[in-house]
């Protein structure tokens, strides 16, 4: 019975994070470490529709859609007591056309890297193509700097599209 208890109450915690623990955006405030509130109120200060949901190391993982329509993945890496000081930023794309050949591909990949230094692109182990990002708040990050960082990842993706077609 108190298991059933215990999974009944984390299940109604795990619907209500952001009731839980919302705040707004506040551009000059000053993150030591970072967590859910934090990205949940830069995301809404973007426009970006975001879920969440339980990852197997105790963060969340973020299914994100820019207003610009980039999807990409979020979370947290290097966490204490649910804060953190690393955040992840990955959108993945199909492998483009006209693009057979690994080293073809790996040659733009790194073309795109030297002209986009926010992002990193490169190929993945199934052939498609991902772009990373990570931020760190190591010393405190402003948190009009961790949207600023991920507002450049978000048009990284356009950057992306537009540099691969060429």
């Amino acid at each position: 019975m108190k298991t059933l208890f215990l999974a009944i109450a984390a299940g109604g915690l795990a619907l209500s994070p952001v009731a839980a623990s919302a705040q707004t955006y506040q551009e000059t405030r000053l993150l030591k470490t970072m967590d859910d509130a934090d990205l949940e109120a830069v995301l809404d200060a973007m426009d970006a529709a975001w879920e969440s949901s339980p990852r197997e190391d105790d963060t969340d993982l973020y299914q994100v859609t820019f207003a610009n329509g980039l999807k990409a993945y979020a979370w947290y890496r290097v966490c204490e007591d649910g804060q953190c000081r690393g955040l992840v930023l990955v959108a993945q794309f199909s492998r483009p056309s006209g693009y057979d050949s690994d080293a073809a591909l790996d040659d733009k990949l790194r073309g795109f890297n030297d002209t986009a230094p926010a992002a990193k692109a490169y190929r993945g182990t199934d052939g498609n193509v991902v772009l990373q990002s990570y931020i760190i708040s190591d010393g405190g990050i402003m948190m009009g700097n961790m949207k600023a960082q991920i507002e450049v990842f978000r048009d990284s993706g356009g950057s992306y599209q537009n540099y691969i077609s060429q």
